[in-house]
């Protein structure tokens, strides 16, 4: 009996056994494709956002497995080989995330990226102290006023913003910000002070040369309009008056500045208030007290470099925010006059 020559099939076995390799890795790769598609595919298109907190120092294994406990996502090897494949492991961030398993990885892979993270707002009006704006700070639940006042009496900031000043009142601009999570009083105050910087542009510069003041000066007396102001078209005039009189070598007499010199007391000024010698006292020393009184905005720092063209030396308050503004002395005491007779024949 031959045995069969095996040289002459030799061939076909080889096409049988590459055919069968062949369908063995396409089907591999379908079924491979297929779980690629569904572990890339969100877990529940009804879901909700939840959030999710990268804290520092997680490797991309803590951050799957948590993404996975949370049912983001399908499967945590799998979130490992698509953010090694596309080097994304190493591009993953800190923070606090709203995320939901309605979305796909790629797409939470994205926001941890690219660093979408949760923001909170501050909002700073114009006219707060540092103090003040320390505690809405705390009270937008950011941190402590502690942490803040703390934070704001590092000398590093006079050197490296150029800060002629003991303290960084009137520096820290008034906006309203959006910071994550986990934001230092540091990264705030560098944020705030870049901004004060940003609008103190050219045209200010020059403004305040054509007026023989320097940078501080205008923000001392920016600040001082702040406080006065209620009106925003009452802004100029008032600059103006603080103006006249500084050139004239007249005292401001602004009540605000009393004030600031005894700790800003939460009441209206009395007339010890007035009396009480501190270097902030604008009824006791005449020109610009030592430093802002507040941190003002960019209205008031406008009215401070643009004075308005009138010769008023006074004002006072007649209600609603507004003021009476007078040329002389017996024009403004009669104004007082008359608003102490109004407010006793409504007392009667």
């Amino acid at each position: 009996m031959k045995l069969p020559d095996i040289r002459k099939n030799v061939w076909w076995y080889i096409a049988i056994a590459l055919c069968c390799v062949s369908i063995l890795s396409s089907a591999a790769l379908c079924i491979g494709i297929l779980y690629m598609i569904r572990y890339l595919s969100p877990v529940d298109l009804d879901a909700r956002a939840t959030h999710v907190k990268i804290a520092p120092g997680m490797s991309s294994i803590a951050i799957a497995n948590q993404l996975a406990d949370s049912h983001l996502i399908h499967n945590p090897w799998a979130f490992l080989v698509a953010t090694h494949l596309t080097d994304a492991n190493h591009r993953l961030q800190i923070g606090s995330y709203r995320l939901s398993a309605a979305m796909g990885m790629p797409q939470i892979i994205d926001h941890l990226t690219t660093g979408k993270v949760i923001t909170h707002q501050l909002v700073v009006p114009e006219g707060l102290t540092v103090m003040q704006i320390a505690k809405l700070w705390e009270n937008t639940g950011f941190g402590t006023a502690a942490a803040f006042n703390e934070a704001v009496r590092d000398p590093k900031w006079q050197l490296n913003y150029g800060i002629d000043a003991e303290t960084l009142e009137g520096y820290l601009f008034p906006n309203t910000y959006q910071f994550p999570d986990g934001t230092t009083p540091d990264v705030v105050i560098q944020i705030m002070l870049d901004e004060s910087k940003r609008r103190w542009t050219d045209n200010f510069c020059k403004a305040a040369e054509s007026l023989e003041f320097s940078r501080h000066e205008i923000i001392t007396l920016a600040s001082i309009i702040e406080t006065e102001a209620r009106v925003s078209e009452e802004r100029p005039l008032i600059s103006a008056v603080f103006h006249n009189r500084l050139r004239r070598g007249w005292k401001l007499q602004a009540d605000p500045t009393a004030l600031y010199g005894l700790g800003n007391p939460d009441r209206p000024p009395r007339a010890a208030d007035l009396r009480t010698d501190t270097p902030y006292n604008t009824y006791i020393y005449k020109g610009l007290p030592p430093g802002p009184i507040c941190n003002p905005g960019a209205a008031s720092i406008s009215a401070a470099l643009q004075p308005a063209p009138v010769d008023y030396m006074y004002f006072v308050a007649i209600g609603e925010g507004k003021h009476h503004f007078s040329k002389t002395l017996r024009e403004h005491q009669n104004v007082i006059n008359r608003i102490k007779r109004g407010r006793r024949s409504t007392a009667d």
